[in-house]
């Protein structure tokens, strides 16, 4: 994009919290580039005369009287700009450059029906909790949802105006809402397109005000719940299962009674334990029912079956072939239900669990 060209299909998103200088720094080399310019001040304590200066050179600030996230900030600044022009959100911190900011404008003009990310590279003098935060997010969002996204805490992102509205749904206040936008972008038509940004780190990111362990906690909030769950009823589901064989083998039964019997006895307890576990605690679908059972309890026990005998196949058939007897055959079950535990997790999220 040249700059004698001012982009006036863009509009640039930018939320604030106790912003510095480098912000006012920004804003005139963006104002060069993008003829709208949308702040939303988050609450901020401090700053106070940085709005001020910002007045001239922006479209609009927003403001929130108290802080409510980042993630809240970027939704009030949907619901102002509407489907009116494309987006792209960019953090106040300097860490975004105008000319990475004007590589998504340039992402958006053909990538129409999904995001544009800007995602660095991590190399060179990268903070250690930047570079770890990245790799390991990046490698578990793989797994959970099967879309690998180089830099999944990247707060540079281009929206097309049509999905503006959808994004502006997603649920999350905080850093979680972020997230949540990427695991969203999995239903959009296209994949994200991914556009390489300089990597920026001021004062070892000292103005980053995202903590690693309480935002991790955050977006990742109802999955540490499911592992929670998870090993509760693993503990409860192979403590019944090994006791049952064991009684079964003292009486010298045939070893695929033992199987069966046992694993409809450790399921049929850890399930209910289990169901009541994530309703209440894990994906909070708390509300009674007038009548009857929750709408939940026949998804769930449906998908139990489901497991139930996908994990019942694995282990008589793994245990079979290879000649396994006795209490080590909870080894092969145990195998077998890790293979199942990411599945039995997706359903549940985006189905038995997920609110109308």
């Amino acid at each position: 994009m040249g700059l004698d060209v001012v982009d006036d299909r863009t509009t640039i998103l930018i939320p604030a919290y106790n912003p510095d200088e480098k912000l006012l720094a920004l804003l005139p080399r963006l104002r060069e580039r993008f003829r709208h310019i949308v702040l939303v001040n988050d609450g901020s304590t401090t700053g106070k005369d940085v709005f001020e200066r910002a007045v001239p050179l922006v479209d609009a600030i927003l403001v929130h009287e108290k802080n409510r996230g980042k993630g809240a900030a970027l939704k009030t600044g949907f619901a102002y700009i509407g489907d009116a022009t494309d987006v792209i959100t960019a953090d106040a911190d300097g860490q975004h450059t105008p000319e990475d900011i004007a590589k998504l404008a340039d992402g958006l003009k053909s990538h129409r029906d999904g995001l544009v990310l800007g995602v660095r590279s991590f190399s060179g003098k990268v903070p250690l909790r930047s570079r770890f935060g990245n790799w390991w997010t990046r490698w578990f969002f793989f797994l959970m949802t099967g879309l690998m996204v180089r830099d999944t805490q990247t707060g540079l992102r281009g929206i097309p105006a049509a999905l503006v509205p959808r994004v502006a749904k997603i649920p999350g206040e905080r850093y979680e809402y972020e997230m949540a936008m990427l695991a969203d972008s999995k239903r959009h038509p296209s994949r994200p397109l991914q556009v390489p940004i300089e990597t920026v780190y001021l004062d070892e990111n000292a103005t980053s005000h995202f903590h690693p362990v309480l935002d991790a906690i955050r977006i990742y909030r109802s999955l540490f719940q499911f592992c929670i769950s998870s090993v509760l009823s693993f503990l409860i589901d192979n403590g019944v299962f090994a006791a049952v064989i064991w009684v079964m083998a003292a009486k010298d039964t045939p070893r695929r009674d033992d199987v069966l019997v046992a694993l409809v006895a450790a399921r049929l307890i850890s399930s209910h334990f289990n169901y009541f576990y994530n309703r209440f605690v894990v994906f909070r679908r708390g509300d009674v029912p007038r009548k009857g059972p929750h709408r939940s309890y026949y998804g769930y026990f449906g998908l139990v079956l489901a497991i139930g005998a996908a994990s019942y196949a694995l282990t008589e058939g793994c245990s079979a072939l290879l000649d396994v007897r006795g209490v080590a055959i909870t080894v092969v079950k145990i195998v077998a239900d890790t293979v199942l535990f990411i599945a039995s997790y997706l359903v549940q999220k985006k189905f038995i669990f997920a609110r109308r």
